[in-house]
């Protein structure tokens, strides 16, 4: 093996040498960001009162987003590489004091126009000027002045416009930071005043309140579990220092506080009994509730010392308070046990860690119309859960008697808090891990308006009313907001009708409660109205209003005794129903209640299935309808349809032939093909003659025999439907036809799956398309349930737009929602002998930013207008990049087109092989092979399904296939796989047991092991393939690797068959024989890319760049030789700490073949750096110069991939995604 050669002066040499030949540089622009938001802050302009704005710090950037209308109005780089943590608007002098009691960053803020936003060590006063350029769309004049602190800030506060200290910062030691800002406009300074502390714990939280132009109220959660709470005075005397008093210091938790909440003055009683509350959160998954009304014998004091009027008493609590290891002091205890009184109410919640608790800021909670005291956590688990505070006012009256107040008293250990913390609602707005930020508005009408920002970098708003009141909404239908529980008793008792509705010999008309009569079905007629039969042949008609109003439908004596103990009801069009006995009599309900046979069959009515002509599942509004009747123990179903133009309905004559066990549970037509679904998950088109309907072609994609629920044909297309299924998953279909073997025409129609997918919902039980009026696209909405809910689910935009609590999916139900809006839901439903309506106007959530994966990105790829990223969720998304011409516009971004989910383990490389075609591989030995197409219809999205999966899995199933690479596959000088990817492929992957393969894989034929090797003990982490056959049979293939002990291998595989019996020379597969091996690395090669050369004489050369986890950059010159067919390492070169910390994304960015490479890297030290590699010559051979082009700040921490998404665009991806764009840059000859 050649000399390690490492060039000492290359670096500067190349930069002058470059320098001297051109006044241009390629350089990295800043383009697109995506990542997890951090802080929010609601804003209401001064001059816009009915506006509200959310101010959102997504890592370095402010981004300021229109609620109305979801609109990112503009953006502003805060910091140069701190993260924003926290947001705080101001308020002009009077406003400040008014709102003294309301702490809490609560309310739809009206500011002066100052903004205090602070990361980490940074802090920066936002002027007004700036702040309305942002609102406006614009770029400020200036850029923010950042200011470093010495200490970690956890919380900021700004006082009134008119004193002379303007803000103060808590930092991560306990201690106030006075702030002032000198000057006015864009050209203000910042400067920083004394310090002030009682003590110096480490917290992990930090929460302040102005309780005067001059006071604040300190709250600090420590890495111990206890909560310190103090005062702190601006306007001390001139001669000392700034004044505190120490108020409280509460244990109880048994983890880190992560989260402290101050609440506002809460009024109780009218007669003026008010408390001032403090919750908290930790990692104990806790709640806890402490009152701070009132505080014992506080200590005022100086931080200069005991002299200033510190006691032994504070000196000891502030003691144990800063090292943690205070228990053994017996005044400590002492302290603990009273301040321990002051807790209110304890609870446990979430699934993991408690990140945030915050009070809603409403002060008024004693008035008839004033709801419960409510407290909003936020945890890990991304779910925000709300919980109501109830306080037994007599107990808290004689609160004091007992000691809460007293310094001398201890709490009795037996007492019972005074609060009660009951959790009322549970939901889930992100995905992922972490809800990283959350803010909360009272609401102008009493409603909470809640923000949270995840690590996907969503912001989801619930409980605002913006954008709802239109002009679009008033021609649709509004649905209210009731949650009505009724028996069926309490109905019939209540029950108004006709005295001569039932003859004699029926129940009566007034059953008492042993009566077994109860609801049996139900479905919606219309948008208000529901019909419900039960047990006993009753017909009930529910209308909605303000409340659930009943009457019962008038029957003949006969079709009443007809529908005694079963009958089923279907709605297929407006005011329409049509109801199944066991007779075998069908009936007509009609608008005006008239009733009326539409069919007589031959034995009890199993099931009756409404046939969809629409993809609108919610259209009521249909002129011709169908409906699918089967009869128990008959081998054929029959069609029911009625006529518009003829105005009749009529007993279609042409029998639908079943297969022997075929049970219809779903029914559509698709290009006027009749389409079915059976109960096991099967599929079938029936083809039409003038007699009957017979199956033509069917299939079975559900491996669980559940039943298909629904068939829905996609907009605008007359060849393509999709079906729900009990399985959870959703699929699309496409009909063709096959040619004739002679080649001539259309031959057997043929049924292909085109997408199978399945969302977060569990079983699927409807689907719909909507096109909203405020948008053009068509979106897929799936209804179903997910173990004890109903859940709405919105797939286009992947959010939930209703959860219900109903039990499970084992019951009777119907739904509704407009067909222009499906956030709205009218919800029937029965659940414990009860009838239950739930009804909602507006979803619970919406998003105001959409986002992405909530965990580390490992993997990305890029081909043509697509790119897929795969996470540690175990999830790959497939997305669009938006680009814009001007550089200002924010409208750019990504958007997601598809989700795949099929991924056990933690995703560990994407490849692309023409737009048609990604491949996958994952832990577990996973590799699947995604096959993505565009639908032929309206609805915007593409069509995804896995069409294989890895074959060779060991025993044990427990490697990982660290990293792929895959091209097409070239037999005789011919590409026989195309560029859409839907031929054969080479596919060569690396197993962490140190193995290799090559598989040539084909849809036709699956997978055919070529060619396999293994490695020294060391684990491969890179593959790449360096030639493959160009003449087929007996062919080599070459490839290269990397491995964890730094090395670069070169492997040849010769003799290489490619027949469907696969057999090498020697009976089995070929093997990968080691040609060299190549030291680049002291440790893991970490990321790899490499630059073609081919020249027409055959030689080609290979430009291999590396990125190491010892922080080097490495390259590799390597050289094909046709006399001796194979690779040689010309030269190789190293630049040692090219990055602070390992390099985890690494690409060719630009070559030109001339013997030089441009390369972007990504490490952890979140750096992107631009490279250029070029061939020189040295003494004694050939040598590589490197020179450092651009060095710039990136916002995603952890990096996983670097890609090439575009010329001269590039995206890194880890925690969360950022756009680069290339450009040119002119710079002085010689620099």
């Amino acid at each position: 093996m050649p000399d390690f050669h490492f060039p000492s002066s290359s670096i500067m040499a190349a930069e002058k040498r470059s320098s001297s030949k051109s006044v241009t540089k390629t350089k990295l622009r800043h383009s697109y960001l995506s990542n997890p938001v951090t802080a929010l802050e609601f804003y209401c302009p001064p001059h816009q009162p009915g506006r509200v704005l959310v101010l959102a710090g997504e890592d370095t950037w402010l981004k300021v987003y229109d609620v109305a209308s979801s609109r990112l109005l503009g953006q502003l780089k805060i910091f140069y590489s701190e993260p924003i943590h926290g947001i705080y608007v101001s308020r002009p002098g009077a406003d400040a004091v008014a709102e003294a009691d309301a702490p809490e960053r609560t309310g739809e803020r009206t500011g002066d126009g100052r903004v205090l936003v602070w990361g980490g060590h940074s802090v920066t006063v936002l002027p007004q000027e700036s702040l309305q350029a942002l609102v406006d769309g614009c770029a400020p004049v200036q850029q923010p002045h950042e200011l470093r602190a010495a200490d970690w800030i956890y919380d900021g506060i700004l006082f009134p416009s008119d004193t002379a200290t303007n803000g103060a910062l808590v930092t991560a030691h306990n201690e106030i930071v006075p702030l002032s800002v000198s000057g006015r406009g864009p050209a203000h300074a910042l400067v920083f005043g004394p310090l002030t502390s009682p003590s110096r714990p480490i917290l992990y939280s930090a929460n302040l309140c102005l309780l005067s132009p001059t006071s604040i109220l300190v709250a600090g959660g420590t890495v111990f579990g206890e909560i310190i709470v103090w005062k702190y005075h601006l306007d001390a005397p001139a001669h000392s220092s700034p004044q505190w008093e120490l108020l409280y210091v509460f244990t109880g938790h048994e983890g880190s506080i992560f989260g402290v909440s101050i609440s506002p003055e809460i009024e109780l009683a009218p007669d003026g009994t008010s408390v001032r509350l403090l919750a908290s959160c930790s990692d104990d998954r806790t709640i806890r509730i402490w009152d701070i009304t009132d505080r014992p014998l506080a200590v005022a004091g100086a931080v200069t010392g005991a002299a200033n009027g510190e006691t032994q008493h504070t000196s000891a609590l502030a003691e144990a308070r800063e090292t943690g290891f205070g228990g053994s002091n017996s005044e400590v205890k002492s302290e603990n046990k009273h301040d321990s009184a002051r807790c209110l109410a304890v609870a446990m919640g979430h699934a993991s860690r408690i990140w945030h608790v915050r009070f809603t800021g409403r002060t008024n909670h004693h008035s008839p119309q004033a709801s419960p005291i409510e407290v909003h956590s936020f945890g890990e688990d991304c779910s925000r859960q709300k919980w109501e505070l109830t306080i037994d006012l007599a107990r808290l009256h004689a609160a004091p008697s007992r000691g809460l107040s007293d310094v001398g008293a201890a709490a009795k250990p037996e007492d019972k808090p005074l609060g009660t913390l009951r959790l009322r609602s549970a939901c889930s707005a992100h995905i992922g891990k972490n809800i990283w930020s959350a803010v909360v508005s009272s609401g102008a009408d009493g409603v909470p308006v809640i923000a949270t920002g995840g690590a996907d970098g969503k912001i989801a708003i619930s409980g605002d009313r913006s954008g709802t009141d239109g002009p679009d909404v008033d021609s649709r239908p509004s649905y209210g907001v009731l949650d009505i529980d009724q028996s069926f008793h309490e109905i019939i008792e209540k029950l108004h009708r006709p005295e001569e509705t039932l003859p004699v010999d029926l129940p009566a008309a007034m059953p008492n409660r042993s009566s077994k009569d109860g609801f049996q079905r139900y479905a919606f007629i219309s948008d208000n109205t529901v019909l419900a039969t039960t047990t006993a042949g009753r017909l009930l008609l529910g209308t909605v209003g303000e409340t659930l109003a009943w009457e019962e439908v008038t029957l003949p004596p006969a079709i009443r005794s007809d529908l005694n103990s079963f009958s089923l009801v279907k709605s297929p069009a407006l005011d329409i129903a049509v109801i199944g006995s066991a007779s075998g009599s069908v009936y007509l309900l009609q608008p005006l209640h008239e009733i009326k046979e539409l069919a007589k069959l031959p034995g009890k009515i199993s099931d009756m299935v409404c046939v969809q002509f629409s993809d609108s599942a919610s259209d009521r509004q249909a002129k011709t309808w169908a409906v699918v009747v089967t009869v128990l123990g008959v081998d054929h179903a029959t069609m029911l349809t009625f006529n518009a133009s003829a105005g009749d309905s009529l007993v279609d004559s042409r029998q639908i032939t079943l297969r022997e066990h075929y049970i219809v549970t779903a029914a559509s037509f698709c290009g006027g093909k009749l389409v079915l679904g059976s109960r096991v998950g099967a599929v079938t088109i029936y083809k039409t003659d003038a007699n009957c309907f017979t199956p033509d072609v069917s299939r079975r994609d559900c491996k669980t025999k559940d039943a298909v629920t629904c068939i829905v044909p996609l907009p605008g297309s007359q060849t393509s439907f999709l079906t729900g299924c009990r399985d959870g998953r959703y699929r699309i279909y496409s009909i063709g036809n096959s040619n004739n073997a002679d080649g001539s025409g259309a031959g057997n129609t043929t049924l292909h799956l085109q997408h199978e997918i399945s969302p977060p919902m569990g079983m699927i039980e409807g689907a719909w398309f909507t096109a909203p009026p405020s948008q053009g696209d068509a979106e897929l909405i799936l209804h179903g349930f997910r173990g004890k809910q109903f859940v709405v689910w919105n797939e286009t935009s992947r959010h939930e737009l209703a959860t219900v609590e109903c039990g499970g999916g084992h019951r009777p139900f119907d739904c509704v929602s407009p067909a222009a809006d499906a956030g709205q839901l009218r919800f029937v439903f029965t659940k414990a002998a009860h009838m239950r309506l739930y009804s909602q106007r507006r979803p619970a959530l919406r998003a105001l930013r959409e986002g992405g994966h909530g965990r580390e990105m490992r993997a990305a790829a890029a081909c043509g207008p697509y790119v897929a990223t795969a996470a540690e969720d175990t999830t790959i998304r497939i997305w669009q990049y938006r680009d814009s011409s001007d550089s200002s516009d924010t409208r750019r971004g990504f958007r997601c087109l598809a989700v795949l989910e099929k991924h056990s383990a933690g995703i560990q490389c994407l490849k692309w092989v023409g737009p048609g075609c990604l491949v996958s591989s994952a832990g577990s030995e996973e590799l699947f092979v995604w096959r993505i197409t565009r639908l032929d219809s309206s609805y915007e999205a593409l069509a995804v399904v896995c069409e294989a999966a890895y074959p060779d899995r060991t025993p044990d199933g427990d490697l990982r296939i660290i990293d792929l690479d895959v091209q097409p596959w070239e037999a005789a000088g011919r590409d026989i796989v195309g560029g859409d990817g839907n031929g054969a492929m080479l596919i060569s992957l690396v197993l962490s047991n140190s193995t290799l393969k090559s598989y040539l894989y084909s849809t036709e034929h699956g997978f055919q092991l070529l060619a396999q090797g293994h490695y020294t003990g060391a684990c491969l982490t890179q593959i790449r393939h360096l030639r493959t056959p160009a003449d087929g049979e007996g062919a080599a293939i070459h490839i290269l690797t990397a491995s964890t002990d730094g090395h670069v291998a070169l492997w040849a595989a010769s003799g290489v068959r490619t027949t469907t019996s696969n057999k090498g020379e020697d009976g089995g597969p070929a093997e990968f024989a080691l040609a060299s091996v190549s030291k680049l690395h002291q440790s893991t090669i970490k990321s790899l890319d490499m630059a073609r050369e081919d020249a027409p004489d055959g030689r080609g050369q290979r430009l291999v760049v590396t990125g190491g986890d010892d922080n080097a950059l490495g390259v590799l010159d390597l050289a094909w030789s046709p006399d001796a067919s194979e690779f040689a390492v010309r030269t190789r070169a190293r630049v040692r700490d090219a990055h602070a910390a390992a390099i985890t994304g690494l690409c060719a960015v630009s070559r030109d073949g001339a013997g030089y490479v441009e390369v972007a890297t990504a490490s952890n030290d979140q750096r992107v750096k631009l490279w250029r590699a070029e061939r020189t010559d040295l003494a004694g051979g050939c040598g590589f110069a490197v020179a450092l082009l651009d060095d710039q700040y990136s916002s995603v921490a952890d990096p996983g991939d670097f890609e090439v998404i575009a010329p001269g665009r590039l995206m890194v991806a880890g925690v969360g995604m950022e756009v680069w764009d290339l450009f040119q840059a002119l710079a002085p000859v010689g620099v």
